[in-house]
């Protein structure tokens, strides 16, 4: 089955970070979709091209030209570029709410329609998940580390534990 475009921005190049279980990957990918979130839903790999790997454990770094990597390999990526059509958009309430992925803690906001659980719907949801207004935790060479991003994609196969909080990191929704 051929896969249409979905938006005009197939083809740029973006900048991609992910968490694997013991390293953070750096680099560029080619978007292949209308969003990077679409991109990792549609394909079971993808490459990353000018790549720096960073362990986690000890800070030591590699660089490759390019890298295949398994969305089953990423615990988390960190959402770039476009967000695609907003004609596609649907109404929804974010959820506070708290996850263990691997080595990482994400916090933050699940958007899921305004009746709808986010709990117990999300193993019927696509395996990356955005969580917005994320706050990140986890540890860098033995030190913790609490980074705040706009939005990220927590592959919800690799989800140890997750539930609701009612303000998650102490913030209200859209007030970073």
């Amino acid at each position: 089955m051929l896969k249409e475009p979905t938006g005009e921005t197939m083809g740029t190049q973006i900048d991609f970070v992910g968490f694997s279980d013991d390293c953070r990957v750096e680099g560029k990918v080619d978007l292949e979709d209308s969003r990077l979130a679409d991109m990792l839903n549609s394909s079971a790999k993808i490459v990353v091209r000018d790549v720096t790997v960073v362990s986690t454990l000890d800070g030591h770094t590699q660089a490759f030209d390019k890298l295949e990597i398994g969305r089953d390999e990423l615990d988390i990526v960190v959402a770039s570029g476009p967000r695609g059509d907003p004609k596609r958009r649907l109404a929804t309430k974010p959820n506070g709410v708290t996850m263990k992925l691997g080595p990482y803690c994400a916090e933050g906001f699940m958007h899921a329609p305004p009746t709808a659980n986010p709990v117990r719907g999300f193993s019927h949801r696509p395996a990356m998940v955005a969580v917005t207004d994320a706050v990140l935790e986890y540890q860098f060479c033995d030190e913790p580390v609490s980074q705040w991003f706009r939005t990220l994609l927590v592959n919800r196969e690799m989800a140890v534990s997750l539930r609701t909080v009612s303000n998650p990191n102490g913030m209200q929704f859209g007030a970073a």
